[in-house]
C-alpha cells in the first residue's frame, strides 16, 4: 500500500466527522473518492477557526491568492474557495501554519525545531500593506521568476509559505514547500524545455546562484527536483531583493515539509540523470544538497516532528485545539 493511498483513506475517515452535507455525495467523483467533499462545503477542508469571515478565504482574497484546484481529477469548481480534496497539501499547509500566526511564539517554536539560532519571527508587510508573520503562495515582489502576470499561486514559481526570522547574523527567510501524499516517478516534464531554460538558465548559472555546478539545469527537469530547484532560485532572488526592499533578507533557506513515511516523495528516482550523478545517495534531500554551494540552504523535515516539538513545549496548553485537530485528521 502506498503512502498516498493510506493518506487518502485516512482523510475519508476524517470526512465522517464533518457535516452531513459535506460527506453526502453530490456527484460521481465524490461517490468514487471518499476523500472528496461535497460541492459547496469546501470550507470544511479548513480548521474550524479558519472558516468564515476573517478566515483563510478572506486572507487569500485580500492578497488575490489563487487556491489550488483540479477540476479534471477532483471535480473542483473555480472560485474563491479551497479544493474539495481533503488530501490537499496546500490545505494541509494552511491548516498547519495560519492558526499558529495568532498564537505568540508558536511559529517561533516551529522554526526553532529547524534551526536553534532563530530569535524571533519578523512580520512580513506586502506591497498592498497586508501584514502577517506568515505568507502563502509567495512569488516575490511583484515580479515572478518567469516574468509575466503577477498572480500568486498560479502558473508561477511560488512558495507554499514564507516566514522571516531574526537570527544573530541578520534576517533569514524560510521558503516552505508543503507535501502530503505526493508521489513522483521521475518522468520528464510536459511542455517545452527551451522555455524553461529561458526562464531559469541565467539565474541557475549566475555567481549568486545556490548551485555549485555539480549538475546542469537539464538534470533538474523532473519532479520533485524541478520544483525544488525553482524555489532555491526564488530564495536567491529574495536575498537580492532584500537590498532594496523594507523586508531585508540576509539568508534564505528552502524547507520541504513532508511526512517521514512518504518515501514516494523522499526517495530519489534512480533512473533520472540527476540521481545517476550521485549513485551512492538514495534520498532527494541528499542529492539536492550535493548540488549546492551551501548544503544547509535546503532540508526536508517531517510535519510530525514539528508537531512533536509543539506538543512538548510550554505552548502546548494554548495549542490544545490545534494539536487535537492535527492528531485526529493527520495522525501527527
Amino acid at each position: 500500500m502506498s503512502f498516498g493511498f493510506d493518506a487518502r483513506r485516512k482523510q475519508a475517515v476524517f470526512r465522517q466527522t464533518l457535516s452531513t452535507a459535506a460527506r453526502t455525495p453530490t456527484d460521481d467523483k465524490m461517490r468514487r473518492n471518499r476523500h472528496l467533499l461535497a460541492h459547496g462545503c469546501e470550507e470544511e477542508n479548513l480548521m474550524p477557526c479558519l472558516r468564515g469571515p476573517g478566515g483563510a478565504t478572506d486572507f487569500f482574497g485580500k492578497r488575490s491568492i489563487e487556491w489550488w484546484n483540479d477540476p479534471e481529477r477532483t471535480g473542483d469548481r473555480a472560485g474563491a474557495a479551497p479544493t474539495r480534496n481533503l488530501a490537499s497539501s496546500q490545505v494541509a499547509c494552511v491548516n498547519f501554519l495560519l492558526p499558529l500566526a495568532s498564537i505568540p511564539d508558536a511559529l517561533l517554536e516551529v522554526l526553532r525545531a529547524i534551526d536553534s539560532d532563530v530569535i524571533e519571527v519578523v512580520p512580513i508587510v506586502d506591497w498592498d500593506g497586508n501584514s502577517s508573520p506568515v505568507e502563502f503562495e509567495w512569488i516575490g515582489w511583484r515580479k515572478p521568476l518567469e516574468g509575466g502576470q503577477f498572480i500568486r499561486g498560479k502558473y508561477k514559481t511560488s512558495a507554499d509559505a514564507v516566514i522571516v526570522a531574526r537570527t544573530p547574523s541578520g534576517q533569514r527567510a524560510y521558503v516552505f514547500e508543503w507535501k502530503y501524499s505526493e508521489k513522483y516517478k521521475g518522468e520528464p516534464l510536459h511542455g517545452n524545455d527551451d522555455t524553461r531554460r529561458g526562464w531559469y538558465a541565467a539565474r541557475f548559472a549566475a555567481p549568486t546562484s545556490a548551485f555549485i555546478g555539480a549538475a546542469p539545469l537539464d538534470d533538474f527537469l523532473f519532479e520533485p527536483c524541478y520544483q525544488i530547484m525553482r524555489l532555491l532560485l526564488l530564495a536567491d532572488r529574495m536575498m537580492e531583493e532584500g537590498v532594496t526592499r523594507d523586508l531585508r533578507v540576509d539568508e534564505a533557506r528552502v524547507v520541504v515539509a513532508c511526512p517521514a513515511a512518504n518515501d514516494d516523495y523522499r526517495r530519489i528516482v534512480k533512473k533520472t540523470q540527476l540521481a545517476r550523478r550521485f549513485p551512492h545517495l538514495d534520498m532527494v534531500e541528499e542529492v539536492v544538497r550535493a548540488t549546492l554551494k551551501e548544503p544547509g540552504r535546503f532540508s526536508i523535515v517531517a510535519q510530525e516532528n514539528l508537531v512533536a516539538t509543539l506538543r512538548a513545549s510550554t505552548l502546548a496548553p494554548s495549542l490544545a485545539f490545534w494539536l487535537d485537530y492535527h492528531r485526529e485528521r493527520y495522525g501527527w
